[in-house]
């Protein structure tokens, strides 16, 4: 008998139907963002643009991709999910910092005050620490530099509870920018942004959370008592 590269069979019809709700409910509310930036267009719509694309599409799949639960990444090995993970992070946090770049540079145009909304506070916040998380990912993908001071397995852990806050926060900040003074869509579109983004991130954050819990249990018990 021959296995999957990934060590796991085809995907089952509920986990494929999962898998392409949660992908549709990434997907359509950038594609409406896209479509109200485009349809608004100026130097700023650059911004919305850049987030939703970088934070609604790459870092969420990166997310969903290292679980294995994404249909597009089940046949993959782990070492082949872990890189399909750096880079798809890798890519979307350089649309988030040219997103950044993009507002500073508009409020410096427009004579503006930077970073004085909660909106702008949260977002610059969210990606300190998103830069963070992904620096000490690449100590965790390397744990031999630090091993046999820290465990991999505490390492792991560590950098799932710091991406899972990270992509929280991020979620959260680009749902707080449909409800800045630029948001020209209806409020009902806001909701349902609002909605899919909700969902879909309790969706891909469901199972490294559990996961993240049950390495936490391997840490914290006591170590086996020898007779």
């Amino acid at each position: 008998m021959t296995d999957q590269p990934g060590g796991k069979g085809p995907p089952s019809a509920i986990m494929l139907a999962f898998s392409a709700l949660t992908h549709f409910l990434l997907v359509a509310p950038v594609i409406y963002i896209l479509v109200l930036a485009f349809g608004h267009y100026s130097f700023f719509a650059w911004h919305p643009i850049c987030m939703s694309v970088g934070v609604g599409l790459l870092i969420t799949e990166a997310v969903f991709s290292i679980s294995g639960d994404a249909y597009v990444s089940y046949k993959l090995s782990r070492m082949n999910r872990v890189t399909m993970h750096w880079i798809l992070h890798t890519t979307g946090l350089a649309l988030v910092l040219i997103g950044l770049i993009i507002i500073v540079v508009n409020k410096i145009n427009n004579n503006k005050h930077h970073f004085a909304t909660p909106h702008s506070v949260l977002g610059l916040v969210t990606i300190i620490i998103s830069f963070l998380v992904a620096a000490f990912g690449i100590v965790t993908n390397n744990s031999k530099w630090l091993y046999p001071r820290f465990r991999p397995v505490l390492l792991k852990v560590l950098h799932a509870f710091g991406g899972i806050v990270v992509t929280i926060l991020l979620l959260a900040t680009l749902i707080t920018g449909t409800y800045t003074l630029w948001w020209p869509g209806s409020d009902t579109g806001r909701s349902l942004v609002f909605s899919s983004f909700f969902i879909a991130g309790f969706f891909i954050l469901l199972k490294p959370i559990l996961g993240a819990v049950s390495r936490s249990k391997v840490i914290l018990a006591p170590p086996p008592t020898t007779t």
